[in-house]
């Protein structure tokens, strides 16, 4: 690939040639550059030619010095440069012409040392006798490039603001068009709305980049009506947000950024001169959107004095009037969270009450749609962290999801109460399982989720559902879903409803693993998939007691965590049966007190939601016999209610959330292979990948920050057996985003990064 660049350097080794059977070895080749047109291209030819001397002001580091200096280099007397053997001289003069220095007489004295080297040297320059031009090189019919730029000052101008980056592009790509000043500068910017942008943030400025400002300011002038040079950021702000004429491409570049921060801050105080400007662009002002966020709030936290119907109502009205702003640019930025939230408040106030005729389809609405409820709740609230946010999004679920939990608890209850559903008892595991993975406190909605997440990896996943033991405690129902539940018996009298091993020790963790592996169940890493496992994961039991409604916000981490943990096993060749112990209702602000006096309870024997009652005591709590020893009963709260107050995190009782639990089993094979997308290096136009587990899968690179852009390269490559490949890429697109994307057979995305093309 050869470059106007290595186009001079090879001009520049071909003057210094002569006849050896007649000429003697110039002393140094002289390139006089009057107008200083060659001076960009100075840092790298330095690179490339270790014999480059300057004239100028003395800068050892740049090899560049005065005349007296130069003439002591040349002849081997500056022991700080060292000319390679057999490379003759070149001494570079900016500002200076060759009449200069063949006008004997009238050469300055400064210049005077370096007469002698346009007699006992050579001069590079053209054929008739003349000092090149930086255009005169690139075009004349005698040089060894012939390219086709217009002469023009524009042009002229644009070329020298351009040099570097022309010169240094192959000369395949530059011949075939004639250059003019628009392309040259599109050349050195050629990304107008990225360019803008930098310039109002300040990452870009013309004390920084002289000759890309320069380039930048020319066509902002021409395509966007602005000169850079002469308004203010602010200016170009006010513009930004009408979006007029080509701004419209600047702000769609800055809609889909995250950053631009100081873009932010002049938006902000902008604000729409008309009505027109209001209704059109209203999303181009943060301000107005903190102003609709302000009013959403508000109406949200009025939904506390209203009926759960008229909230319902109030909920659908004002997703109308706020839903478009999820689509914004400050929804994307997180600055719209109630806009966001309001979406799954909707979902939560559309809920329908679930059937309390019989248990099972109680079960199966719950597990359908029921559990997409929860998900709702709890994405609402992990949609807007901010305590002044959350305070509008409790009193909303207090005032549509409460009631719907209430309901459903309520149901349930009286089911059990009416003998229609009967709570799980303990039971052998089954022949086939011989990996069980226990996640401590997975919910049913949080199970679905975490079976979408499966299966976006190509696991096999079934969901299946099961009636917790009661109540519904660790100490109760994690021994239930244990290998050794039948090993396992319970007491005639509790405090802690704990079972009992054979040994009568109370069935903590130690004594279950102790148990498991006595009766062959690994409870470490069993490195052969065909040895029982008993593995945990998961916090959200032990987050919920701690964090409370803060929970919803730790849920999506979690999950992603109990995924990583079933991939590997899955990885590993093992298939497992997935269970837990117990859900929770979490509702912020406290669930409802349900008042039960001390002096009615065993000693240490109540519990948010459940309560070992004493054996005379008078109660109106629904009693339900313990799991483990069916004389001993336990009192469970209301409907949602808790017997201590404020605790916006329980479990223990009856109600769909905490009794109806996921069984999840899934098969070894299917999992999507790990890939990912390793080394990317540009060299020029040519982009080389290296992608983790990418053998013989198909590499795409797409235009934008978007996996589903269009192609930059027709048809994609297939990756060699190490995952690697190399392409190119078309000029046109240089500097703009774009997006690498591993694809499987089916065409889907598997690992996906977004580039600038031709920048590491």
């Amino acid at each position: 690939m050869t470059t106007p660049l290595d186009a001079l350097v090879t001009a520049l080794h071909d003057a210094a040639s002569y006849n050896a059977a007649a000429e003697a070895p110039p002393e140094a080749v002289v390139w006089c550059d009057a107008n200083r047109e060659f001076e960009p291209l100075l840092p790298t030819l330095r690179e490339r030619l270790p014999e480059l001397l300057t004239y100028g002001e003395f800068d050892s580091g740049t090899r560049t010095g005065p005349a007296v200096w130069l003439r002591a280099a040349v002849a081997g007397a500056v022991p700080a440069v060292n000319i390679p053997e057999g490379t003759t001289a070149i001494l570079y003069l900016p500002g200076v012409a060759r009449e200069t220095l063949k006008g004997a007489d009238d050469c300055p004295p400064l210049l005077q040392p370096l007469v002698w080297f346009t007699v006992a040297g050579t001069v590079f320059g053209h054929v008739n006798g003349k000092d090149w031009t930086l255009r005169g090189f690139l075009t004349s019919e005698r040089g060894p490039l012939k390219l086709s730029i217009a002469d023009d000052n524009a042009t002229r101008a644009a070329l020298s603001h351009a040099a570097l980056r022309f010169c240094t592009r192959p000369v395949e790509e530059l011949r075939g068009q004639r250059w003019s000043a628009d392309q040259l500068n599109a050349l050195l910017a050629p990304d107008l709305a990225a360019d803008m942008l930098d310039w109002i943030d300040g990452a870009f400025t013309e004390m920084g980049d002289p000759a890309r400002f320069a380039a930048f300011a020319t066509i902002a002038e021409k395509q966007l009506k602005f000169d850079p040079r002469k308004l203010s950021p602010q200016d170009a702000v006010r513009r930004l947000a009408k979006r007029a004429g080509r701004w419209a491409e600047v702000w769609a570049r800055f809609a889909a950024s995250t950053g631009f921060e100081n873009v932010v801050t002049y938006l902000g105080l902008e604000e729409p001169g008309t009505l027109f400007d209001r209704s059109e662009n209203r999303d181009s002002y943060p301000r107005l959107n903190a102003q609709d966020e302000k009013k959403l709030r508000e109406a949200l936290l009025s939904l506390a004095d209203l009926s759960p119907e008229a909230a319902r109502k109030q909920l659908a009205g004002l997703d109308e009037e706020h839903a478009w702003r999820r689509e914004t640019v400050w929804a994307r930025r997180g600055e719209a969270p109630l806009a966001q939230a309001l979406s799954f408040l909707v979902k939560v106030a559309a809920a329908r009450p679930l059937p309390g005729h019989e248990g099972n389809a109680l079960a199966e609405a719950y597990v359908a749609a029921g559990a997409d409820v929860d998900w709702a709740a709890m994405r609402a609230l992990a949609a807007a962290p901010r305590e002044l946010d959350r305070e509008a999004i409790a009193a909303a679920l207090r005032a549509v999801y409460l009631p719907w939990m209430e309901q459903g608890a309520v149901a349930l209850q009286e089911l059990i109460r009416v003998g229609k559903v009967k709570l799980a008892a303990p039971s052998e595991p089954g022949p086939d399982a011989t990996t069980i993975l226990f996640v401590d406190g997975l919910r049913m909605d949080l199970a679905r989720e975490l079976v979408r997440r499966l299966e976006a990896e190509g696991v096999k996943v079934s969901l299946g559902w099961m009636w917790s033991g009661f109540p519904t405690v660790t100490a109760t129902c994690k021994p239930m879903v244990s290998p050794v539940a039948s090993l396992l018996n319970g007491p005639p009298t509790t405090s802690d409803v704990l079972p009992l091993s054979p040994e009568g020790k109370p069935a903590t963790k130690p004594v279950l693993f102790k148990l498991m592996e006595a009766d062959g169940w690994e409870t470490g890493n069993a490195l052969l998939p065909d040895v029982k496992l008993w593995a945990e994961t998961g916090r959200f039991d032990e987050e919920g007691h701690a964090l409370g409604a803060r929970l919803a916000e730790r849920l999506s981490a979690g999950i992603r965590d109990a995924a990583d943990r079933i991939l590997q096993l899955v990885r590993s060749g093992r298939s497992l049966r997935i269970v837990t112990d117990h859900g929770w209702l979490l509702m912020p602000d406290g669930l409802p007190h349900a008042a039960l006096d001390v002096g009615l309870v065993e000693p240490n024997g109540k519990r948010t939601r459940c309560a070992l009652v004493k054996a005379k005591a008078q109660t109106s709590y629904l009693q339900v016999p313990w799991t483990w020893n069916p004389e001993v009963s336990v009192a469970t709260a209301t409907g949602a209610r808790s017997f201590y107050a404020g605790y916006e995190y329980a479990h223990g009782g009856v109600s769909p959330q905490e009794c109806i639990l996921p069984v999840l089993e899934v098969a070894s094979d299917g999992a999507k292979r790990a890939v990912n997308v390793g080394q990317t290096r540009w060299e020029g136009l040519r982009l080389r990948v290296e992608v983790t587990g990418g053998a013989d899968l198909r590499i795409d690179l797409r235009l934008g920050s978007e996996t589903s852009g269009p192609s930059l390269i027709k048809g994609g490559r297939v990756l060699d057996e190490r995952g690697r490949t190399s392409f190119l890429v078309s000029d046109e697109h240089e500097r703009e985003a774009a997006c690498l994307v591993v694809l499987d057979d089916d065409g889907r995305v598997l690992a996906h990064r977004t580039l600038t093309v031709g920048e590491d």
